[in-house]
């Protein structure tokens, strides 16, 4: 009888190891299928990135295209063809010139600094020490400022984490101009909306912001509301347009302003591009210089860069 429980005992002892490793072989299967499964998962999300980033360089030649067809070289306006927003395919572009925000590499070769001043400080966010903004702008930008601005903003600049140093040069993409004391706190969006560092010093009147060309000619009341139907409906062609759609004098100092500052041309543009496959999208900025309407040769890539990677399944 002692035999036979022993027996019993061994039995269940054995099948107790059975369904132990049994369990283990089971859960190291799942592992398995998952780590198999997660590795296909990043292997497609690899490819797919891989695929749309070189189909958003292939639109490259969509945009040279685009901007070649110009059949008006004298004049850019939104009724351009290449000013619509072009889509194919999981692929999508737009263009604008460059020198419809404010290039901070020409604002401050003004003849009027306090102009250059006045202009900046209707721009900036109300509240703002435009002084100083303007100023810390200029010393990064390597102009010719008072040496106690450059020392405070060296020592603001010394003291961030991680530290770094100004520039003392031109601006060479419009970002940098978050790293200057004082503008970060604008926001990458503002920046964007406001900002160049490519083209002229300048605007072109039709595609700059209202904001801008306010900011810019803050004399002209209710008369930019007719400048802005004008560039909607007809676009203009020549700054002389704004003579006979707004009552100024030509003699007048804000005509003289406006045939200085504003123009109806532009010879760089910015190229934004979204190409999608697999659920990644890519998104990129080229800017591209056309040469002038007596100038022969293809538009010129001068500069690009990533704007964003994301996947479909990142954001549910």
């Amino acid at each position: 009888m002692q035999r036979n429980k022993n027996d019993k005992n061994s039995r269940g002892v054995v099948l107790i190891i059975v369904l132990v490793l049994f369990m283990a072989l089971s859960s190291l299967t799942l592992m398995t299928i998952e780590v198999s499964s997660r590795g296909a998962v990043e292997a497609s999300r690899v490819r797919s990135e891989y695929e749309a980033g070189f189909k958003a360089e292939e639109a490259l030649y969509v945009i040279y295209d685009l901007l070649n067809d110009d059949n008006t070289p004298f004049s850019e306006s939104p009724r351009e063809e290449w000013a619509k927003k072009w889509e194919d395919e999981g692929l999508s572009i737009e263009i604008t010139p460059c020198n419809g925000k404010i290039n901070v590499n020409s604002i401050f070769s003004f003849q009027d600094q306090k102009r250059a001043l006045e202009i900046l400080g209707e721009i900036l966010p109300k509240g703002t020490d435009t002084r100083m903004m303007a100023g810390s702008l200029a010393v990064w930008g390597g102009m010719n400022v008072n040496s106690q601005l450059k020392r405070l903003d060296s020592i603001y600049y010394a003291t961030q984490f991680p530290s770094y140093s100004m520039r003392g040069k031109k601006f060479k993409t419009p970002e940098e101009v978050l790293l200057v004391r004082g503008w970060g706190g604008l926001g990458r969006e503002w920046i964007d909306k406001y900002i160049t560092v490519w083209g002229s010093g300048k605007i072109n009147i039709n595609f700059a912001p209202p904001e801008v060309l306010e900011a810019y000619f803050p004399e002209l009341g209710n008369s930019l509301q007719t400048i802005l139907h004008w560039r909607r409906t007809r676009g203009f062609t020549d700054i002389s347009q704004l003579l006979s759609i707004t009552g100024i004098e030509p003699s007048s100092k804000l005509y003289k302003n406006m045939i200085n500052e504003l123009t109806v041309r532009s010879d760089y543009f910015d190229a934004r591009v979204k190409a999608t496959v697999g659920g990644c999208t890519v998104e990129k900025r080229y800017i591209i210089a056309r040469k002038s309407t007596f100038e022969v040769g293809e538009p010129e890539l001068v500069h690009q860069n990533d704007f964003s990677v994301t996947f479909a399944d990142d954001e549910e």
